[in-house]
């Protein structure tokens, strides 16, 4: 798995430039190269503001850094992911609180920053451990981890093919499900939501696409459940993965709904004995509708697909296999909490339609059937004789 970074641009200030430092930014860099993933906001503005910086350093110390990033950026595919984070969630003027929000979003291992940042954030109550200086990089615990992560991953296959050699994430079709997984119509509502949000689109036009996003989800949820419990099991069963550990123990403390109960949410319906949702979307403000598009828009989950992706894009075909694997288990824990999210929102997606004509006379001929004597089973009976 990539050690996936954010970098704020004040790190690449003229003051803190010594031949020590530059050595410090040319072996981030490289780390960068060899196996990780940067993390820039879609709108570009840490990525123009660090081409800023580096513009101004004395010829001795940007000649290397400018060539080492514009390879990096002409080969975005490889190593430059983007994210999307709305504007109204950070300060418009703050880079470093852009590359903050921006580390917590994309659930990105490091957020690398210049010294005097370091100290501020340092002081903070609510310090992130994932900060790290750049003076620090060469010799420091991120630098060191680097490559430890690495070595660690590289033996994540062996642990696990003894073990689930009989489910889908060992067998030979799974690098066909995981394109077909990543290709869900969700994931390109997803970038349309954001659109308009970002265009501040009226509440009606915000209304039908999270129709369509909520469509994709239900999708997307159909594919991915019917393997929770076989990845549930490596996951827990691994020590590779203790740092996904904890959320998968953290959701299954907080869930309320059974499977079934939580396949009848998102058809709009209710199970007995299950807890009804406590927030319906449709009555939601205009606001705070938006403010949920918001949140669903940027969930982790997307950025964990555009990983993914870029992975399964690599020219480098060394160890990407059980890279792969390790990264799609962090994607299913995030598909596991924006379930647990979604738990307390009703919403029906057929709600407000028009229903066709052969439905409605199929309705009636229902109707017909229970007033002559007829019986229709429960969503739980239906499950019962399925076997589900």
């Amino acid at each position: 798995m990539p050690i996936t970074t954010v970098v704020d641009p004040s790190a690449f200030n003229v003051d803190y430039f010594n031949p020590t430092y530059q050595k410090h930014a040319e072996n981030f860099l490289k780390g960068i190269e060899e196996d990780g993933l940067l993390i820039v906001d879609s709108e570009n503005k840490l990525q123009n503001a660090i081409f800023e910086q580096i513009a101004s350093l004395p010829t001795k110390y940007q000649q290397q850094l400018q060539i080492r990033f514009e390879e990096l950026f002409k080969n975005k595919k490889d190593r430059v992911v983007e994210c999307c984070i709305l504007s109204n969630y950070t300060s418009s003027e703050d880079l470093l609180d852009l590359a903050y929000h921006l580390r917590i979003v994309s659930e990105a291992d490091a957020l690398i920053v210049a010294d005097k940042d370091f100290e501020i954030l340092k002081s903070d109550q609510e310090y992130d451990e994932s900060i790290f200086p750049l003076s620090g990089y060469s010799g420091g615990d991120f630098g060191k981890n680097h490559q430890k992560y690495y070595d660690e991953l590289k033996s994540i296959d062996t642990h696990l093919e003894s073990e689930v050699e009989d489910t889908i994430i060992h067998s030979a079709q799974f690098n066909d499900w995981l394109t077909s997984i990543l290709e869900e119509d969700i994931f390109v509502s997803r970038e349309r939501l954001i659109a308009l949000l970002a265009k501040g689109a009226p509440h009606e036009e915000l209304k039908e696409e999270f129709r369509e996003f909520f469509n994709g989800y239900y999708v997307l949820t159909s594919e991915l459940e019917e393997y929770e419990e076989s990845i549930l099991e490596i996951i827990k069963g691994d020590e590779a993965f203790i740092y996904l550990k904890h959320r998968v123990s953290a959701v299954e403390a907080q869930r309320k709904s059974s499977p079934l109960g939580r396949e009848a949410r998102r058809m709009g319906l209710s199970v007995h004995g299950d807890p009804v949702p406590e927030i319906k979307v449709t009555e939601l403000p205009p606001d705070g509708f938006r403010a949920l598009m918001g949140t669903l828009g940027n969930w982790k989950l997307f950025v964990a697909r555009e990983r993914l992706v870029k992975l399964m894009e690599t020219e480098y075909p060394i160890g990407i296999a059980e890279r792969l694997r390790a990264e799609f288990y962090g994607f299913f824990v995030c598909y596991l909490e924006l379930e647990l999210f979604l738990e307390n929102y009703d919403y029906d997606p057929d709600e407000g339609l028009e229903l066709r004509p052969e439905f409605i006379e199929s309705l009636e001929r229902e109707e017909e059937y229970i007033k002559s004597g007829g019986k229709m089973l429960t969503l739980e009976e239906v499950a019962k004789r399925l076997g589900t």
